[in-house]
């Protein structure tokens, strides 16, 4: 089966959107996919999710949420735990798990650089977000 690692290593709202979009693509494409979070973005994978997350000043970010609900889009909290749900493996970065004190949802690993690194040597495909 192929690999493909999936980092989403951005504070940005639209590329975490891309980010579970991809990692849900290609798992649906028969890869064995593995997402690493860091950055605010491990917090998508956390029991107390902050979703204001990414970077985006309040106005912003409620904007976002209508435009996506008009267009009949999923929410990226949905993702995320679809992206579990259908076998994709996910990783958040140890040091930003320990600075923000997120506590990982059930099935999430706690993993650092090594892991990520390994990851990427080994996959077919390697994408950053």
């Amino acid at each position: 089966m192929s690999k493909a690692v999936v980092m989403l290593s951005d504070n940005d709202l639209s590329r975490a959107y891309h980010a579970l979009v991809v990692a849900l693509t290609a798992r649906a494409m028969g890869y064995e996919v593995h997402l690493f979070a860091t950055g605010l973005g491990g917090y998508l994978f956390s029991r107390r999710p902050k979703l204001r997350l990414i970077g985006l000043p309040t106005l912003a970010g409620i904007y976002i949420k209508w435009k996506l609900k008009r267009l009949g889009a999923r929410r990226i909290e949905e993702l995320a735990r679809e992206c579990l749900a259908s076998g994709v493996k996910v990783y958040i970065d140890e040091p930003v798990a320990r600075l923000l004190g997120i506590q990982p949802l059930e099935g999430v690993e706690i993993a650092g650089s090594l892991t990520f690194l390994a990851l990427a040597k080994e996959a077919d495909l390697v994408l950053t977000f």
